[in-house]
């Protein structure tokens, strides 16, 4: 299968920093064809804080099913990703992969199984070739490196059907000598439409955060970020966002606007990888940015903003550059979420479809029209006088998206 680089792709990667405290490698096992890297190991020098927000799937991966068992411990001493193979549905063997491969890691590396994560993505219900992965465990140790080559290589090595490898990195300035990091990067492409979050993205901080709130934040940051995106409707069964804050032998005092200004990095960061999971959607042509207003709260303000994001009607309708705003209209109504349809108003970019249920595409046709040629489209809808606002984000559904997911397996 031949996968062009998505038209949304940015035109150049921000290059990661180095943070002391942690090393990266990545090999090719075997699992993917063509000797692609499939394998990384991500090492911390000590064990480190760790935070996680796991999919809410029912029919759960190995992977997942164990970060959750070990993940109130808090703590982690490495990190090991597959691509490839999700290794899930494959019950008691499913298992026993994962288990051989975090009793080979811990074996080789001095540290407690209780302090390894993994994460696997690829197909699902088909047996982990544990052996493949174990076998190249002492490779990827010596290879250990701390460069941002390493983590390019990373992000390129637990891709599936993305077209492009997703990395972003913020600073945040500490004192005139001093500054700490932030390095992200994330997987994504298809089978996404989050509730936690359905990909994988792991994020490493050297910030020292001692409050017991970091938790609550991050859960929140996620909610609005990764938990705000939508491809096609579909929940994965294995992914995850992981926060991970290094462990520094010389550990500083930092007040709360450092503190505050490393949340907003967070989630700048966070936000941009969202959108470039968004912007590698499979077959994606158009990133759509919908925001809702005047709802009674955010749950039914995000209720109706995913509604359209989900709908294939309207995301057809956009790769067709066609103001066909039924569809919203159709989308917002099978919510369920309570309406006043005479004080709905609609907007593609600054130009409205239907102000206070009055329609007026006829008298911006013409404008509409040209401005849905863009790669880059903002919808925004308001329902009332209510306080509650959500956005979201989605891409258009294309005839490529149906060739890359049947031609998924061959």
């Amino acid at each position: 299968m031949i996968i062009k680089t998505s038209p949304l792709a940015p035109k150049k990667l921000k290059k990661l920093y180095e943070i002391d405290g942690v090393s990266i490698a990545s090999v090719s096992c075997g699992i993917k064809k063509n000797f692609k890297d499939d394998l990384v190991l991500i090492k911390f020098n000590s064990p480190s804080k760790i935070y996680g927000v796991f999919t809410n799937s029912k029919t759960p991966g190995a992977p997942i099913v164990w970060n959750k068992s070990i993940i109130k411990n808090g703590k982690v001493s490495a990190l090991i990703i597959n691509s490839g193979n999700a290794n899930v549905f494959n019950g008691k063997k499913g298992e026993e992969a994962l288990k051989k491969i975090i009793s080979a890691l811990s074996l080789k590396l001095s540290i407690s199984e209780k302090e390894i994560f993994m994460a696997s993505t690829g197909v699902i219900g088909e047996p982990l070739d544990y052996k493949k992965i174990i076998g190249k465990i002492p490779q990827l140790i010596k290879n250990l490196s701390n460069t941002h080559e390493s983590w390019l290589k990373a992000a390129n090595a637990i891709r599936t059907t993305d077209t492009f490898p997703k990395i972003y990195s913020e600073k945040i300035k500490f004192n005139e000598k001093e500054n700490f990091y932030i390095n992200g990067i994330a997987k994504g492409s298809g089978m996404i439409a989050p509730n936690m979050a359905t990909m994988l993205s792991f994020i490493v901080s050297n910030i020292p955060l001692e409050k017991n709130g970091t938790k609550k934040k991050f859960k929140h940051i996620v909610e609005e970020t990764f938990n705000s995106i939508t491809v096609d409707s579909d929940k994965s069964t294995s992914d995850m966002v992981l926060l991970i804050l290094i462990k520094n032998q010389n550990r500083k005092t930092i007040g709360p606007q450092t503190e505050k200004k490393f949340f907003d990095k967070l989630t700048t960061l966070m936000t941009n990888l969202a959108h470039q999971i968004v912007k590698d959607g499979e077959g994606a042509s158009k990133f759509i940015k919908i925001s809702v207003d005047g709802a009674q709260n955010y749950k039914d303000a995000k209720n109706l903003g995913m509604s359209i994001a989900n709908s294939p009607l309207f995301k057809t309708a956009m790769a067709g550059s066609d103001s066909n705003w039924g569809r919203i209209i159709m989308a917002l109504g099978k919510t369920g979420v309570v309406l006043n349809n005479s004080k709905i108003s609609i907007k593609f970019g600054h130009f409205f479809i239907l102000k206070s249920g009055e329609n007026l595409l006829l008298k911006n046709v013409k404008k509409i029209n040209n401005y849905l040629k863009r790669k880059e489209i903002e919808i925004s809808v308001s329902v009332g006088n209510g306080s509650g606002s959500s956005t979201v984000w989605t891409c258009d559904l294309t005839k490529n998206y149906i060739s890359i997911n049947t031609d998924y397996r061959s």
